[in-house]
This record gives structure tokens, C-alpha cells and sequence, in this order.
């Protein structure tokens, strides 16, 4: 089993590949208390495409913690994003949410075009 990197400036681990299973143990190596969350959302996720008749949720599944992998592996581009997400969700500064929701999305748009 390989360790995170001592790099801080660089990724703590390389992109996975692009499927659930792979996902969840970039997951598990990034942030193990968010394992619980994966798997419920994976367990949703599937039982949506069921119901459904569906591929989709499961698309849907590996896109969202695909993308969750590329900001996350960035030590602080993932801490910018909680800064953001905490702005975003506890500021009464309506400028200030603005802002901060704005640089959310381009956190998300970097990470993904990093990841592809």
C-alpha cells in the first residue's frame, strides 16, 4: 500500500480511475470520515437506477465524488473550498456569499478540467 506524498504543495494522491470502486479508496485515503457518506450516496445511487430503470444516478454518483477527489487531493484548494462553503453558508454579508460562491464554482471547474 503506498503512502499519502510528503509533497504539500503537490496532490496527496493521483487521480483514480473513474469508477466507483477506485473512488472509494481515493475516499477512504483523503478523508475516511466521509466513507459513510459514499456509501450511503452509492446505495442511493443504486437503488434510484432500479427504480428508475436508469444509468443515470449512477453517473451522476461517479461524477459528483469524482470531482469530490480532484478538489480534495489538493490540500488547500480543499481547504479554500471549506473556507468558501462556510462564507457561503454562515455570512450575513450578502457581498461576501456572493463572492465566495462564485470562487466555489471555479474550484469546481479547475479541479474537474486538473482531474480530466
Amino acid at each position: 500500500m503506498t503512502t499519502l506524498s510528503d509533497t504539500p504543495a503537490g496532490p496527496l494522491i493521483p487521480m483514480p480511475d473513474r469508477n466507483p470502486a477506485a473512488l472509494r479508496v481515493a475516499v477512504a485515503r483523503l478523508s475516511p470520515e466521509a466513507l459513510p457518506k459514499f456509501d450511503t450516496h452509492w446505495a442511493e445511487a443504486m437503488n434510484q437506477a432500479r427504480d428508475e430503470f436508469s444509468l443515470l444516478p449512477g453517473r451522476h454518483f461517479v461524477d459528483h465524488w469524482w470531482v469530490w477527489v480532484a478538489v480534495q487531493r489538493w490540500p488547500e484548494r480543499a481547504a479554500r473550498f471549506r473556507e468558501c462553503e462556510r462564507v457561503v453558508a454562515t455570512s450575513d454579508d450578502k457581498d461576501a456569499r456572493r463572492t465566495a460562491s462564485a470562487e466555489l464554482g471555479r474550484i469546481l471547474a479547475d479541479a474537474e478540467a486538473d482531474a480530466a
